[in-house]
């Protein structure tokens, strides 16, 4: 039942959309209605002092520097509380070296008691000579996290008596024959509630920072075989009704929703409805 999920991305003092998107990413991850516990080492582990602190090296970094990476990680439901924490800090510390700081969000109350998740915050400055660690902003960075997490979630797991292994590779090169969920969107699920049938189309998006080309074109009429979204995986889960496959799509569905909502502070194209909602929450 272990559930493999990481999400790396950064926060550019010259790619954000508004000045500060740090230090309102710690705000957004610390919220007190999500929030179990903080860690952290080199960098304060209070919210208001973290914030602070990323204001302040996001102020005295050039124009151009990467202020923060982050990464959303999946916890092992079959660890307990203090296990994971201690995964966490494990992996963390290894990543960085000892030697950048990071913080950590555990995320693992009220409506995420059953999908615990944590927000790790890294920042790739040694305090001491202000100079880059781990080279977050090479290419295959994402890469080595990605190792890292699955080494070292699975010797906690190994650790704990547990026989669950987590696997970062894809579906089908665990020789898995199950094609994978596709995003479904906030608008969408709550179009699917209300028994409205959501429209696909063509949708134009803007690309990362320094790729090829600034936009891309994604088709979901290909996607989604004319179906809503919620119709099509919903039709893979009950072909591939397995323990393993519902808990996946459970968390799937998690990370999705956070992402949007963090979307509010990270994307500048963010629809006007949505950036408003996400607004109200971190009021």
């Amino acid at each position: 039942m272990a559930i493999y999920s990481l999400h790396h991305s950064s926060i550019g003092k010259s790619t954000q959309d508004e000045p500060y998107t740090a230090a309102a990413h710690i705000r957004y991850i610390t919220r007190t209605r999500a929030l179990g516990r903080i860690d952290g080492e080199r960098m304060p582990t209070q919210a208001d002092q973290a914030i602070g602190y990323l204001r302040k090296a996001e102020d005295t970094s050039r124009k151009n520097a990467r202020v923060i990476d982050k990464v959303m990680l999946a916890l092992p439901k079959e660890l307990d509380a203090e296990q994971r924490v201690a995964l966490v800090r494990s992996f963390a510390e290894d990543v960085t070296k000892g030697r950048a700081p990071w913080l950590a969000a555990f995320h693992d109350r009220g409506k995420d008691a059953k999908n615990p998740h944590c927000h790790l915050v890294i920042r790739d400055r040694d305090p001491k000579t202000n100079k880059r660690v781990i080279g977050m902003s090479e290419v295959g960075s994402t890469e080595r996290l990605r190792k890292a997490w699955e080494k070292h979630a699975n010797l906690a797991l190994e650790a704990a008596g547990i026989d669950a292994r987590i696997d970062r590779r894809t579906l089908e090169a665990q020789g898995i024959r199950r094609k994978p969920t596709i995003h479904e969107g906030v608008r969408a699920r709550r179009m699917s509630r209300e028994g409205r049938t959501p429209h696909s189309r063509r949708r134009s998006y803007r690309n990362r920072p320094r790729t090829r080309s600034k936009s891309r074109v994604v088709d979901y009429r290909a996607l989604d075989k004319g179906m809503s979204r919620t119709a099509y995986n919903r039709r893979l889960q009950l072909a591939h009704e397995t323990e393993q496959a519902r808990w996946a799509a459970i968390d799937a569905d998690r990370q999705a929703r956070e992402i949007e909502h963090l979307r509010g502070i990270h994307r500048p194209d963010l629809d006007d409805g949505l950036a408003r909602g996400f607004k109200r929450k971190l009021e």
